[in-house]
């Protein structure tokens, strides 16, 4: 059962709304949320507002506490992505969260939005690459390299434009820079997204449109959605995007 929406709440909610974070959903256990892009999803460096620094705070006005709020991060969106997120209200729904993040557990659904230079050929498929980290970046491991792990995404193009498409992504794995490393390899970087060969933009063009988790306490499904922000919504205007025929 979701949390009464007392006139604190509601107030510490106005505020939170303002610094980026939207909730959509809330229990004693969980929150799930829309974050903005450009806010850290985890503690960064000193003086830097994060995502955990803005729950703290809405849970101490809304709940009243007088001390620090717990606020478990249990995954994380760069800090560029906008999108949906579940954080943990307590140590024991942190732990089993985790455990469903780290484990790929199949209830665990992760589907994103990304806007991609030029229009696959194939309008949809699933790509599977063997992935490692080099210096903050994502490479393609070398053939035999053991510190390489598998990463798997299925990708359906639901909109087509001026040398841009929009694709529908349901992740099969979750690993860092997992989308844009992969999407780059086969000659489609997000838009704006630098790091990865993309044109330059205000951000790269990723947005995890929603995820489907089971509860950690009651074990039912619960989905967190969020909608798609403004900017991304004037990208597809600028690229006259359109459903395909």
């Amino acid at each position: 059962m979701q949390v009464e929406i007392t006139p604190e709440r509601k107030a510490a909610r106005r505020k939170l709304n303002r610094s980026g974070a939207v909730i959509t959903y809330e229990d004693n256990h969980v929150i799930g949320l829309s974050k903005r892009p450009g806010l850290l999803s985890q503690g960064g460096p000193a003086g830097v507002i994060s995502l955990p620094d803005l729950l703290d705070y809405y849970r101490r006005e809304a709940e009243g506490k007088a001390g620090k709020a717990y606020v478990g991060i249990v995954h994380r969106l760069d800090r560029n992505t906008s999108g949906a997120m579940v954080v943990a209200k307590t140590s024991k729904a942190a732990g089993r969260l985790s455990k469903l993040f780290h484990d790929r557990a199949k209830e665990l659904k992760k589907t994103y939005l990304a806007w991609v230079e030029r229009i696959p050929e194939v309008a949809e498929g699933e790509l599977v690459h063997r992935l490692r980290r080099e210096g903050g970046v994502t490479k393609l491991a070398a053939p035999g390299d053991d510190d390489g792990r598998i990463a798997k995404l299925h990708y359906k193009v639901v909109a087509r434009g001026k040398k841009c498409a929009r694709l529908e992504i349901a992740l099969g794995t979750g690993l860092p820079h997992q989308i844009r490393a992969q999407m780059s390899d086969v000659g489609h970087p997000l838009w704006g997204d630098k790091k990865y060969g993309g044109t330059p933009w205000r951000r790269h063009a990723l947005h995890a449109l929603s995820l489907v988790f089971p509860h950690p306490v009651g074990g039912e499904l619960v989905t967190v959605t969020a909608p798609v922000p403004a900017d991304l919504k004037e990208l597809d205007e600028s690229r006259n995007m359109r459903p395909p025929v």
